[in-house]
């Protein structure tokens, strides 16, 4: 069995999320996740206070949040890492759709302090369990099966920035997560709200639905994310296909690489870059304009 750091590793290598020399921005909040992704990250940098850097946000939801800005910097700052924090004060809160809200402030400060540190890597805590609860809640509110897959493991900020979101932990369980802090003398924050039930839809998934699945298959968790998982690699290959059944319309012979639509994919959902192309082979494009898409050959 691998080790939590050997599979953060892997997981890092194999899905070539950055590496060890880059710049990267953690998302921090005090809790469990966080904490030890932070932790791990350290000991994976070549040079962490050069090169790992953390963001914290204060949403001012407990009476006691200021102890998460106390306990970050007690176990990170004091490593000699660089701890940005920033307060989301009770007077903007919103009356409803807090928890929209809140990521939305959170991925704006996010995106502030990546740009003016030159950050284009942004490292997120989500998990094996986060997968599950996504997966099970986006099947009960209905909707298309494309609707069901996976988070992805790397993506985009947002449509018109160069800043990626990275989840190096996505196949990793909570639990496991719990066993790595208590085994390193880790200290964390548990947040209260996260522990109700009847809180949030995601917290009945969190509290009630997955533990009784457990109960029935101790592996449950890993089996639903790895449905998602099958979902999001069957709408990456539904795509290939297409794209590959049209370029052979233009140009019958010519082989394409699952690479090369990847690559096509990512020009396509880019904003900032109205233009653009991805050479194939045989002097063959997939070009992307203002007025649309075409496959192009350079004779023509």
């Amino acid at each position: 069995m691998k080790s939590l750091y050997r599979q953060f590793q892997l997981n890092i290598q194999s899905h070539r999320l950055f590496s060890g020399r880059d710049k990267v921005l953690v998302a921090i909040s005090g809790g469990v996740d966080s904490t030890v992704l932070a932790n791990l990250l350290f000991k994976y940098e070549s040079q962490p206070s050069d090169h790992l850097f953390l963001a914290h946000v204060d949403h001012q939801l407990r009476p006691d949040s200021f102890k998460e800005k106390e306990l970050i910097d007690r176990q990170f700052a004091s490593r000699g890492l660089q701890v940005f924090h920033k307060i989301w004060p009770r007077s903007q809160h919103p009356t409803s759709g807090i928890e929209n809200a809140a990521r939305d402030f959170r991925y704006q400060f996010y995106e502030e302090v990546a740009s003016r540190l030159g950050i284009s890597t942004i490292i997120l805590a989500q998990h094996a369990n986060d997968q599950a609860e996504t997966t099970l809640l986006k099947l009960i509110r209905g909707g298309d099966w494309e609707t069901i897959s996976a988070m992805n493991w790397s993506r985009p900020l947002n449509n018109s920035s160069d800043i990626r979101v990275v989840r190096p932990l996505l196949n990793i369980k909570k639990a496991d997560l719990y066993a790595y802090a208590k085994s390193t003398g880790l200290e964390w924050i548990e947040d209260p709200s996260n522990q109700d039930p009847d809180y949030t839809s995601r917290n009945q998934i969190r509290q009630v639905v997955l533990p009784a699945l457990e109960k029935i298959n101790p592996q449950a968790i890993e089996h639903i994310a790895d449905f998602a998982e099958q979902i999001k690699h069957l709408k990456e290959d539904q795509l290939f296909e297409m794209l590959k059944l049209w370029v052979k319309e233009s140009a019958p012979d010519l082989p394409i690489k699952r690479s090369q639509i990847d690559q096509f994919e990512a020009l396509l959902k880019n904003k900032q870059s109205p233009n653009g192309r991805i050479e194939l082979a045989d002097q063959v494009s997939l070009i992307k304009h203002h007025d649309g898409i075409q496959v192009r050959k350079e004779n023509e």
